[in-house]
């Protein structure tokens, strides 16, 4: 990263937490391979990968039981319910398999990652997919070694926009939520930061449920080509007040 945030050693800000799918990683190609595969398993009707975007967001039942709300095939709700679980068991064992091979990283997740490392910044991960396909997506992407603590939705009881991923996380990494940047792509995300008392940013790339980050009350960068400077220009305004400047 170059310009004036290298080098700047943070004052104020202690962590930085992120989303996974849809702000660090392109993860959706992967989902998308493998709901179909296991969708194809029960003869029913293939999403498209706009399809399965628009329905990511509160972990993969909700994504499983949003995908069976869309098949012409099943008549009412009790045969939706029926599928429910073993359409997730079957996506679950698909995608354990595809992550990895279809995704990609945004551009400069890696980079930057490793500046905020360098400023002596704590590094964690908050997402309300599974902890276990999150932990193979950060190892199979070539980022584990540069986070610190990662936290599935199944770690805790109530998953995002609640605030309890962002304070476990907190408290796993020895940080007050005032202490903490949360960088996401949904209302959700900005619902959990704001109620955990954490600052926050919205990547625009991402996956928003249909509600565009640019209609949500959250600072917007372009990406992370940008966020290292963001957090250098707040952490001269915190020692600086910047009507001063």
């Amino acid at each position: 990263m170059s310009g004036p945030a290298t080098g700047l050693p943070p004052r104020r800000l202690r962590a930085v937490l992120f989303d996974l799918d849809g702000t660090l990683v392109d993860t959706a190609p992967d989902i998308t391979v493998a709901m179909n595969c296991a969708l194809s398993a029960f003869r029913l009707r293939a999403l498209s990968l706009q399809e399965i975007i628009e329905r990511i967001g509160q972990g993969p039942r909700v994504l499983v039981q949003r995908v069976l709300a869309v098949q012409e095939a099943l008549r009412d709700d009790a045969a939706r319910d029926r599928l429910v679980e073993p359409l997730l068991a079957s996506y679950l064992h698909h995608y354990s398999e595809a992550i990895g091979l279809h995704g990609r990283l945004f551009p400069r997740v890696t980079h930057t990652l490793r500046e905020l490392r360098a400023w002596g910044l704590k590094v964690g991960v908050v997402t309300n997919a599974a902890q276990q396909p999150a932990l193979t997506i950060i190892d199979r992407y070539g980022i584990a070694a540069l986070i610190d603590v990662v936290l599935g939705g199944d770690r805790v009881r109530q998953r995002k926009p609640h605030p309890e991923l962002l304070e476990a996380a907190c408290a796993q990494l020895g940080v007050r939520p005032e202490e903490v940047l949360m960088v996401g792509d949904s209302i959700h995300d900005v619902d959990a930061a704001r109620a955990a008392g954490c600052d926050m940013v919205c990547v625009r790339h991402g996956y928003n449920e249909g509600r565009p980050v640019e209609h949500l009350d959250c600072e917007l960068i372009q990406g992370f080509t940008s966020l290292a400077g963001r957090i250098a220009a707040g952490e001269r305004c915190a020692s600086v007040p910047c009507s001063a400047r």
